[in-house]
């Protein structure tokens, strides 16, 4: 088509070939554009928690909303006393139900960890809470576990401070994409550790949607490389290719259907500044492609179809010395706005 229509416009006076050139473009765009976004709200529509689903997954998303809500209730200055009782009656609900259908997990053991120090705090304020208290019971007799994460903590600002004293300003001025790799092998160590540190990245109502699959071997790397259209003269140098994709079965609402590339975006900066810790160079590989390339990474990574492939990053060890493009930033006054 593209050659019939290269030939017609080469007997075609300029100013017309120009014209109807610019309406094809348009009109391919437009059909280009509205199958992507088909594509997308398949996929969002079969895999999030939109339509009621009651698949593992969602099930747990709905957990870990709704216990999130009460966590945030405790740690504020002066919970009222006796709040969130429909999102009590949620915890209980979904949690009772995942218990029956998936049996209990650490996510199950939480909601029970949040309820129990939700009835402390009512009953220290002398507020009947015995509604809850036989049914927490029963539930937790089938949630025994020993993780004892859930509800809140308490911390002091001299320990986040402490925790705080590196010179940020200087780590975050000396990352930088880096195209030049050495031959020596990232560890699985080094990955597992900056992945366990993405974790703490913000994420909706801490719902972790955040995953990594990593690609190792020669021919994985040069298949997912031929799928992304910007590594040309370095990707292949990288020891490892990471996937980092966000499962859509942690979102639940209309609302959230673009929440999957927010949580992912975050979750993929903690990486990389988490592997920049360990002293390991990266380099973003963009993912905005039309979907016959992302139906292509699924099959050859192996990503499962409700995982939303977010982007790709090349990672090696740095040279001890190299060249990195200057890349410098949008003038200050061009981004901060006071409104």
């Amino acid at each position: 088509m593209k050659k019939i229509l290269k030939a017609l416009f080469a007997y075609l006076p300029a100013s017309m070939a120009s014209g109807l050139k610019t309406r094809y473009r348009n009109t391919r765009d437009k059909h280009l554009l509205n199958r992507a976004y088909q594509y997308d709200m398949r996929f969002y529509k079969s895999y999030s928690g939109l339509l009621g689903q009651t698949k593992k997954g969602v099930v747990e998303a709905e957990i870990i909303k709704a216990y999130h809500r009460i966590e945030k209730g405790l740690a504020l200055a002066s919970p009222r006393p006796g709040f969130g009782v429909d999102a009590v009656e949620l915890v209980l609900e979904r949690t009772q139900y995942y218990v029956d259908h998936f049996g209990p997990n650490v996510t199950t053991q939480r909601a029970v960890n949040t309820l129990r120090e939700y009835v402390q705090f009512n009953q220290a304020h002398h507020c009947d809470v015995s509604w809850l208290v036989s049914r927490l019971n029963r539930l937790a007799e089938k949630c025994i576990g020993a993780d004892s994460a859930g509800g809140t903590r308490r911390v002091t600002r001299d320990e986040i401070t402490r925790a705080i004293d590196i010179d940020f300003t200087a780590f975050v001025n000396q990352r930088y994409s880096i195209r030049q790799f050495t031959p020596e092998p990232v560890s699985d160590d080094a990955i597992a550790h900056a992945v366990t540190l993405a974790k703490k990245s913000p994420s909706v109502c801490n719902r972790e949607s955040g995953c990594v699959f990593v690609a190792s071997s020669s021919a994985q790397k040069k298949a997912l490389l031929a799928l992304q259209n910007g590594n040309r003269g370095f990707g292949e140098k990288a020891d490892r290719i990471l996937v980092i994709t966000s499962r859509l079965d942690t979102f639940l609402t209309v609302g959230e259907r673009y929440q999957c590339w927010i949580d992912g975006g975050l979750f993929a900066m903690s990486l990389i500044y988490a592997l920049h810790a360990q002293g390991v160079g990266s380099c973003c590989l963009n993912w905005s492609v039309e979907p016959d390339a992302d139906t292509a990474i699924r099959q050859v990574a192996g990503i499962p179809q409700d995982h939303a492939v977010i982007m790709l990053l090349a990672i090696g060890h740095i040279p001890s010395d190299l060249l990195v493009a200057q890349s410098p930033r949008r003038p200050l006054e061009d981004v901060l706005h006071f409104i």
